[in-house]
Parts: structure tokens; sequence; C-alpha cells
């Protein structure tokens, strides 16, 4: 097993010592080596010869270019030079392809107005896009946070993840989550923003989510960032019932139930995160749940679903299967 502390090359150049290198590991090897001089010492390896290494090397090289054994001197060092050359083209080659930009693709969608856009996210957040709004976000989400950009008025369900932050950026704000729902609304010089669950935490885009000795503005359940206009200052303010209620129009956000028919509860599971629950014929007829998955993923929400049925799950891609469970009649 290799030792956490050798380097990528000595574990290379270890495998190739034990043939049990792979062949793209040893272009990569081979790329390393045509880097050094044939004299300069290569990798301190422990309980290694460097020599028998580059020996090795050399003849892999000689191997793929033909090149034949030199009968003097003068003439194994062209060919070593040579055989650096064809192999410099080569990590040319096998750098560039490794090095090609894997960057996701960039998603936009935009909506009309009057209407409202359903827009699931990579990571299973959902966003309702607003009317006379657009959404550009990535196919695949990066190692360290969750970016958009917003222009207009959305109604974000984040997916709850710690170890990557969920991040919005508009015209006048970066706002910053890590699992949460909340609302934000910029149209010509004003912004709002309404949290609805958790914490959101919010700066001028001037000055970025991740600069240093910021001091974001931290917005809770029930409250709004208000700016009617850049000249006056940013006020948090009560959320009033009428603001939220116009929030959650048009939208399957609201997942409260309160003894309500499996059928309804199903129905409204496979509209708001587009998906086919079969669940056997009349399985759950006379079933009545209560629960609240309001802000929930779609795996939460069927975790809480099974285990309201006593019932077991499986997905496949778009369907979900229900077995098992149950309740009296």
């Amino acid at each position: 097993m290799p030792n956490e502390n050798q380097s990528e090359k000595e574990i290379l150049a270890s495998k190739l010592l034990n043939n049990t290198i792979t062949p793209e590991e040893m272009e990569r090897l081979e790329c390393w080596y045509a880097e050094v001089s044939e004299d300069a010492p290569v990798w301190n390896l422990k309980d290694k010869s460097p020599a028998d290494l580059q020996q090795r090397l050399l003849n892999s090289i000689r191997s793929k270019i033909n090149v034949p054994q030199p009968k003097y001197r003068i003439g194994r060092y062209l060919a070593v030079a040579a055989s650096i050359a064809v192999i410099g083209m080569a990590c040319f080659f096998v750098f560039n392809q490794e090095h090609v930009s894997t960057a996701p693709t960039m998603m936009a969608k935009s909506s009309t107005a009057g209407k409202i856009i359903k827009i699931h996210l990579p990571d299973q957040s959902i966003v309702w896009l607003k009317g006379d709004s657009h959404l550009d976000y990535p196919s695949k989400f990066s190692d360290s946070t969750r970016n958009v950009t917003l222009r207009g008025e959305a109604l974000f369900e984040v997916a709850k993840d710690k170890k990557h932050p969920f991040v919005i950026r508009t015209s006048a704000y970066t706002t910053r989550v890590l699992g949460t729902s909340f609302n934000i609304s910029e149209a010509d010089k004003s912004f709002r923003l309404t949290v609805l669950t958790g914490k959101v935490s919010i700066l001028p885009a001037s000055e970025g989510a991740s600069a240093k000795n910021n001091k974001p503005v931290v917005v809770t359940p029930g409250t709004e960032f208000v700016v009617n206009n850049p000249a006056e200052k940013a006020q948090i303010v009560a959320a009033p019932a009428t603001d939220k209620v116009s929030i959650l129009n048009g939208t399957e956000y609201d997942m409260n139930f309160e003894n309500t028919p499996f059928e309804e509860v199903r129905l409204r599971i496979e509209k708001k995160f587009n998906v086919k629950i079969n669940a056997g014929k009349d399985a759950y007829q006379n079933c009545f749940l209560s629960a609240d998955v309001t802000d929930q993923s779609l795996d939460n929400t069927l975790k809480v679903l099974s285990a309201v049925l006593n019932a077991q799950y499986s997905i496949n891609k778009n369907l979900i299967t229900l077995t098992g469970g149950g309740c009296n009649s």
C-alpha cells in the first residue's frame, strides 16, 4: 500500500518496478522523466535503485518508438534525445487532454410575464422562477459551492448541504445559504429578500460572497431584507402575511398535510418533484397522513412518507415504487 507521504511520482515509479503500472500511469511517468536530465537523480525511492528505474524507463521509451539499442555512446545520447523529444510531444497531448476544461454546461431558464417555471437543480434544490425572470446555473455544481445567478424574482427551496454553500448572485446583492427556503425579488432599483425557513446571509454584490473582513447581514425566518432604492439604507422588517401568500401563489411549496388522504399526498408529491409513484392498486386507499415535508428534498419526503405508511420505497429514475405497510380500514 502506498505511503501517504509519497509523491505521485514515487508511487508510479514504485508501480513500475513492481510491474503493476497501467498504460496511462506509464505515460505520465515517462512525461515526468522526460523533463529531467539523464544524469540527474530521478526520485528518492526507499530500497529502490534509481539506475534500475532509469534503465526500465529508457527501455520502455525505446520500445514505444522503436529506437534500436545504440552501439556508441554518442548514438545513445542522440537516441535518448530523440526519445525525449517524441515523449515530450506525447506529453503535450496527454496533459492537454487531461487539462481540457471539464467545466459543466451552463443552463439558462427564462420565464414570460405572468408564468412560473419550476426548475430542479442538480443538488435536488427547487427554484420557482417567477414571471419575466431569468436564472443561470451549471448542469453540475462545483466541489466547493453551488452558484446561480438570478435576474428578476424566484422562490428557492435549497437542499441542505453544509459542505457546499448555495450562492445566489443578483446585480445588487449576493445571498449565501446552506439549506433553507426564501424568496428573492429584484426589480429596477429595489431588492427584497423574504426568508421562510432557515437563516440567510446577504452582502452587497460589490463585496462578494467570500470577501475578507466583510460583515454579512443575517436574515431569519418571518423577516424581510428590504431596499426600496439605492439611496436608502437596507431594512430588516417583519414579513407581512400577505407577502407570504403572494410569494407562494402558483407554486407547490406548501407540503404540510393534516389528515390528508394518501391519494392527494401522492399527487402533490408527483407534481412537485416531477416523479411517478407506483403504490399498487388500492394498497393505501385507507391511509390518511399528517406530516409537514415543506422545504424538504425528494429523498427526505420519501423517507417521511414511507415511515408514516410503514412501507419501503425504491427509486428507478423518475419512478418511485412503494411496497409493504398500509393502513387498517
